[in-house]
């Protein structure tokens, strides 16, 4: 009877360790099953490869006071504050650096008593370093944007010319550490109160040889911007930097060239036209050669109606994907969301609003690569 005790015992033991073990199996199945269907989920909500495609940064204002950086996932969720300005400043137009650990924006002060500065922010330690400084006759750095190899910055560099053509904008490359400032656009002879054009916002093509950026056509011997005029132009850094090395691709008519992205190939460049801050606009793209502008045109979510493009269209690596910001926002009266949009065949087939905060977010850039934190 012991040695059937002792048998039966071994037996509930084996048993025992039996069913541990197919608890543990089934657990592990679940929870396989439970990311699988967690990735299933952001599919279907943020319509397939929009969810792997790296988290979208984006300037939300936090009071009247001052503004900072924000992330958050493709579909929305998961906002969260990267820099963090003091009272009275300005963190503007985040870019992220093609590997995703780096941000570099505009940190102003809102009451104009600084001229602008490009930072940059490592996001796995919280550090920033300043990358320009404005001194001189310089009035604000602005539109910083990466070059693909990670190791330098473009951007708009603005001078006091003290004549009465007053500020004088070219876009300029600097290293990340601040070495060799050299301006790359609008480079001229002449004095710069003779100059006819301001060049703004630059971006670099995927391959680095060549920026798209907005050039405005001065219509008065100052930087009105009620009577200016916006194109999309592009310009090999290869060049002189004269502008005549610079290639035209919208007409003057049509307003366009605020914020220029291009695609992940290489073959469009996504940007706004419409007036500079207020009024109707649409999304257009063009090939970098000036052919195929083409119109994407304006959307609606619920029931408002959007304008075209709010302000800085941010191509995403995932086929047909970008994001914008929206006016008007889900807050009070002069805020903007930032949105998602698919596009197809030229044409929006979904859009689908991130931020409905009565909070303004606008300046929205989708990374390549999620920030590693």
């Amino acid at each position: 009877m012991r040695r059937l005790g002792e048998l039966s015992l071994r037996m509930r033991l084996l048993m025992s360790l039996l069913l541990g073990l197919s608890l543990m199996l089934l657990a592990a199945c679940g929870a396989q099953d439970s990311v699988k269907g967690s990735g299933h989920e952001n599919d279907s909500t943020t319509g397939g490869s929009a969810a792997t495609n790296g988290q979208i940064v984006f300037r939300r204002w936090l009071d009247e006071t001052h503004a900072a950086s924000f992330t958050m996932n493709p579909d929305g969720s998961h906002v969260s504050q990267l820099t963090h300005p003091s009272k009275g400043f300005l963190d503007d137009f985040p870019e992220w650096s093609p590997d995703g650990k780096r941000l570099a924006f505009l940190r102003d002060a809102i009451d104009g008593s600084g001229g602008s500065q490009i930072i940059v922010l490592n996001t796995d330690t919280g550090d920033e370093h300043q990358v320009t400084r404005c001194t001189g006759q310089c009035t604000g750095d602005f539109d910083p944007a990466w070059a693909p190899d990670g190791h330098s910055l473009a951007f708009r560099h603005v001078i006091n010319t003290d004549t009465p053509s007053g500020e004088f904008a070219a876009i300029w490359i600097v290293g990340l550490d601040g070495s060799n400032p050299h301006q790359v656009t609008n480079v001229d002879p002449k004095p710069p109160s003779d100059t006819k054009f301001a060049d703004w916002w630059p971006q670099f093509s995927p391959n680095g040889k060549t920026l798209a950026f907005d050039r405005i056509r001065l219509d008065t011997p100052s930087l009105d911007y009620e009577d200016e005029r916006h194109a999309v132009f592009v310009q090999r850094i290869d060049t002189s930097g004269s502008p005549e090395d610079a290639h035209r691709l919208t007409p003057w008519s049509k307003n366009c060239g605020i914020t220029p992205d291009w695609s992940p190939d290489g073959k469009l460049i996504l940007f706004r036209c419409g007036p500079w801050l207020e009024g109707p606009s649409n999304l257009y793209w063009v090939h970098p050669d000036g052919t195929g502008l083409h119109k994407i045109g304006h959307s609606r979510v619920g029931d408002r109606s959007y304008l075209g493009s709010g302000f800085s269209p941010s191509f995403s690596e995932g086929e047909g994907w970008i994001t914008t910001s929206w006016d008007p926002g889900y807050g009070k009266e002069g805020n903007a969301d930032v949105a998602r949009m698919l596009i197809e065949g030229g044409d929006v087939v979904h859009t689908t609003n991130l931020t409905k905060s009565a909070l303004s977010e606008s300046a929205p850039d989708w990374g390549t690569h999620p920030p590693v934190h």
